[in-house]
């Protein structure tokens, strides 16, 4: 049974994570693309995907090349004892970056429709900014055990033996494991209510002034708790939404897997055993985890008619580019033309 699996991974190393690497590449550097223009960059749900994008490009970059080299080839962290602190600290740094920046935006939605006005403050490009300044610095740090306390121990890169692979075995459980996906699960619920009231208990608005870089016509701007709400603003909820979705199918199968096996650690496994469990874990990290990484920018795609829009309309400025108009200073409610950028 064990030559079918090591041949299912070596498939899975050869033709999964190429596949990934080039998807992903392109995914994340067309959705830098569209998400770095300054109308996204007024949105502080924006900023939070746009960070979190940049982290996927970087930890494509830095982790599947030699992922995909290993599915041939003795896998280089366990082999070189320099790449093996390396690569632990940059995958476990990079994928808590990630998921912070996702929990972040989801509480930003979340708090963008509260009643309370405290709350609603928080949906905020300031705050958003110095949000992204802490977690970074945080994430960049908190790992550094990683590097420090991982070994090559029976040729395979693994946390020290003795009490810190039970500190990592926990640290894993409850920080990597299981409190991302809960609090993207709470929060994401929050934005679903919140965006089924912006769909079925607000009043349209008449006003054409611009919100958060929108220039919506009369009905895509609608109202709750006195709060105004572009199309952008509904569709950021509905997108985050299925990104919560696409985490938590991905995920799940990592977060059972380290549970299971800081259970089972004591006892005595067999040889077919090992195997087998080894084989679990590759299929949930690697190959499984890095689908979040790699899929943002197509289910952005396949959701969202706005951002399809934006594509285009970035697409046609790479060949012709920009089309400027006058822009004029006015009042809010005055007419204006301008570049024609749109928003998700």
């Amino acid at each position: 049974m064990s030559t079918p699996l090591a041949q299912a991974q070596r498939v899975m190393s050869s033709y999964g994570l190429s596949t990934f690497y080039i998807l992903g590449t392109i995914g994340n550097f067309l959705l830098i693309c569209i998400l770095v223009q300054r109308t996204h960059r007024q949105s502080s749900c924006s900023l939070y995907l746009l960070s979190a994008t940049v982290v996927n490009f970087i930890l494509i970059q830095c982790i599947l090349p030699l992922g995909i080299y290993s599915a041939d080839h003795n896998d280089p962290q366990n082999v070189i004892l320099i790449w093996c602190k390396i690569r632990s600290y940059l995958f476990n740094g990079l994928l808590m970056l990630y998921r912070w920046y996702k929990m972040a935006a989801c509480i930003d939605r979340a708090a963008m429709c509260s009643r309370h006005a405290w709350i609603r403050s928080f949906s905020n490009v300031s705050v958003a900014y110095r949000a992204i300044l802490i977690i970074t610095i945080v994430w960049l740090l908190i790992p550094i055990h990683l590097a420090v306390y991982f070994r090559i121990e029976s040729g395979r890169c693994v946390p020290q033996s003795g009490d810190y692979a039970r500190f990592f075995s926990a640290y894993s459980i409850i920080i990597s494991g299981w409190s991302p996906p809960t609090v993207m699960a709470i929060f994401g619920f929050m934005a679903y209510k919140n965006l089924k009231k912006i769909r079925t208990q607000v009043m349209p608005q008449n006003t054409t002034g611009r919100i958060n870089g929108d220039y919506p016509s009369n009905s895509t701007r609608r109202t709750i708790n006195n709060r105004v709400f572009s199309k952008r603003d509904q569709q950021l909820i509905l997108l985050l939404i299925c990104e919560v979705m696409l985490y938590i199918c991905t995920n799940l199968l990592y977060s059972i897997n380290i549970t299971y096996q800081a259970i089972t650690s004591n006892d005595s496994k067999s040889t077919e055993r090992i195997r087998i469990e080894s084989f679990i874990a590759y299929f949930s990290t690697p190959f499984l985890i890095i689908i979040n990484n790699c899929a943002p920018f197509y289910l952005y795609l396949i959701v969202s008619s706005k951002f399809r829009q934006d594509v285009k309309k970035f697409i046609t400025c790479c060949h012709s580019g920009p089309v400027v108009q006058e822009q004029n200073n006015y009042p809010m409610n005055a007419k204006r033309t301008t570049i024609t950028n749109r928003t998700l």
